[in-house]
């Protein structure tokens, strides 16, 4: 009996809730948009965070580079005691009516030996010191440095959020379409089935449409796992838990078609490297390393030139019991001249001189580079833009066909395998359609990147402005 209940609640259970359907709480499927999630990533993605942190270090570090320029206050107190046989003789005693010479040779009194005591206030003031004013101008240097970098990693985790993102959506089409000839399938096994039934079909129609519908079954579990794979990588990014899942809208980017004009504007791609010499972070990191390296020269060199500073004292200075009556206060002025150091400084500057070297070799590796993505980039949306076009009117032409042959196969007039050979048709121009449509998205995406012109502002992707952004370039060269 205990078996037969469970066995019936185990059935409801099965009719309730089919294999497949996840049962999930709606509130945690929000709605999750492409500006959302530019706007989490750029508050919470860890990496990011790390650069705000060395930037912030940077700007620090200038006030750390000029404090040697101002005055140094400090409040001195020192006590000893010293023992020298050197101030240690004994002294004959004086002759009755004679003066006693012994008392000019106390030597604790004197302060040569026994305790001392020392308070002061000293104060010290550099003058001149080409190593010091060369150390204020890299850190100037590497806090702008550090200010590209954060730029640099912005750019980079909106470009990671909108390329997952549109993986996001592209696996979601990919999705529907697989669910698409899921249904189709279906269709065309009932209809298989109804005609076997009245002795229209022979067994192997219905065979042939069972084999279709588990090819469009298994390809859609594979879908849902592409799907669940790239909201985890979006979750990465974003720096949320990777278990979270959201809602997603493609919106108008789902039917997104570029402007027929802008295939002629990529083909004049020279130009835009201009544009990515002055706006791209990578390039003005590698242009201030060089500035960073041809200070350190200078400041290697520097270490040949004098230094002059002065200070100032003020305070006691007590033999025996600290009285504080013996006031003592001093004043002085150093130049120091470096003449050898065994070879140290001249090392120093063959050793930055190289570094320099290497660091231009470096910046200009960075603009070849830089130049070489904008290059691939225009390249690449010529060839989506094109490919997209014929995927459209391929995904025309299956579409009618398989309307086609779908209703000669329903009269009798059409065979299983042309059906099933225009199904495979329509889902692969389809899908093609779905991909070349968000490949091209992705590349234009990469192409602002290569520019340094990705808008880093959340608002910008609540509609398809950043979309916009190369046709007003245009504008504006024109009008200038």
């Amino acid at each position: 009996m205990m078996f037969r209940f469970h066995a019936v609640v185990f059935l409801i259970t099965i009719l309730i809730f089919p294999p497949g359907i996840r049962i999930t709480d709606a509130e945690e499927l929000s709605l999750l948009t492409l500006s959302e999630a530019v706007g989490i990533s750029l508050e919470h993605n860890r990496e990011l965070r790390a650069v705000r942190f060395d930037r912030m270090a940077a700007a620090t570090a200038k006030n750390e580079a000029l404090s040697p320029l101002f005055p140094q206050l400090s409040f001195k107190t020192d006590a000893s005691k010293i023992k020298s046989d050197k101030y240690s003789f004994d002294m004959p005693a004086a002759a009755p009516g004679q003066p006693d010479f012994g008392q000019f040779f106390d030597f604790d009194q004197i302060g040569f030996t026994g305790p001392q005591y020392q308070t002061k206030i000293q104060m010290g003031q550099l003058i001149f010191d080409h190593s010091v004013l060369g150390n204020i101008r890299l850190s100037n240097l590497r806090d702008e440095a550090a200010h590209w970098q954060e730029i640099g990693q912005e750019q980079a985790v909106v470009f990671s959020t909108v390329a997952a993102y549109l993986d996001i959506l592209q696996a979601q089409e990919l999705l529907g379409v697989q669910n698409q000839r899921l249904k189709l399938a279906d269709k065309q096994l009932q209809t298989a089935e109804t005609n076997f039934a009245v002795g229209l079909r022979i067994r192997t129609d219905v065979l042939r449409a069972k084999l279709t519908r588990s090819s469009a079954l298994r390809d859609v579990v594979s879908a849902e796992i592409q799907l669940e794979k790239a909201q985890a990588a979006l979750n990465r990014i974003l720096g949320i838990p990777l278990e979270a899942r959201h809602e997603f809208e493609g919106g108008a980017l789902a039917a997104y078609d570029p402007p027929d004009e802008l295939i002629d504007e990529f083909k004049n791609y020279e130009r835009y490297f201009e544009v990515a010499n002055e706006k791209h972070p990578s390039i003005k990191v590698a242009h201030i390393l060089v500035k960073q390296s041809e200070e350190s020269v200078g400041i290697a060199r520097g270490e040949f030139m004098p230094k002059v500073s002065a200070g100032a004292s003020w305070g006691w200075n007590d033999s025996g019991n600290p009285d504080f009556k013996a006031e003592e206060w001093a004043v002085q002025a150093a130049i120091e001249i470096p003449i050898f150091e065994g070879g140290r400084k001249v090392a120093k500057v063959r050793r930055t001189k190289e570094q320099l070297d290497a660091e231009k070799m470096r910046f200009e590796d960075t603009v070849r580079a830089v130049q070489n993505l904008v290059e691939q980039s225009a390249l690449a949306l010529q060839e989506e833009q094109r490919n997209l076009e014929i995927a459209i009117e391929a995904e025309q032409v299956a579409q009618e066909n398989y309307d086609r042959f779908s209703n000669l196969y329903e009269e009798g007039l059409a065979d299983s395998l042309d059906l099933t050979q225009a199904l495979t048709e329509l889902v692969v121009a389809q899908t093609s359609v779905v991909t070349t449509r968000y490949g091209y998205l992705l590349v234009f995406t990469q192409m602002l990147q290569a520019l340094g012109i990705i808008p880093t502002d959340e608002a910008v992707y609540a509609s398809l402005e950043w979309l916009d952004l190369m046709r007003q370039m245009q504008e504006k060269g024109k009008t200038e």
